[in-house]
């Protein structure tokens, strides 16, 4: 499954307050990119791939509303010749500042490094499963 299909079909029909990501897809993104993250840089997972579990899931509204950002983005689009990728990335860009607190929040927790390959490893998930949902989305059209 997609991430980020479900919150698209939710906003889709205007029903915003109640669209939400799963909680397990929420932890598998952190958990993919902590394994990404720490497999990348060549050591072993060490507690500190543990505390940023902990931190991410600490984190959750602030993924969510950055997540919940790029779909609203998406909807009032959807129907555009954009790309589904170029429309994935500006949604991504729109939504800047929901990925700025989620930044600040994991590097007052697990620092500065480990946070930034963190959000960089969601960015790119998001642009990529977003994009998917909207080519999803619009071959139903």
């Amino acid at each position: 499954m997609v991430v980020g299909v479900g919150l698209l079909k939710d906003l889709s029909r205007g029903n915003c307050s109640s669209a939400r990501f799963p909680k397990y897809s929420r932890l598998g993104g952190i958990a993919a990119a902590i394994l990404v993250v720490s497999f990348h840089t060549g050591t072993p997972a060490s507690a500190d791939e543990f505390d940023a579990l902990a931190a991410y899931s600490e984190a959750g509204s602030l993924n969510d509303r950055w997540q919940a950002c790029a779909a609203s983005y998406v909807r009032r689009r959807i129907q555009s010749r954009t790309t589904a990728e170029t429309l994935a990335g500006s949604a991504l860009r729109s939504c800047r500042s929901q990925e700025e607190r989620l930044r600040r929040f994991l590097i007052s927790r697990i620092g500065k490094r480990s946070a930034e390959n963190v959000v960089t490893v969601l960015h790119q998930r998001y642009r990529a499963d977003l994009a998917a949902a909207i080519d999803e989305l619009r071959a139903r059209d």
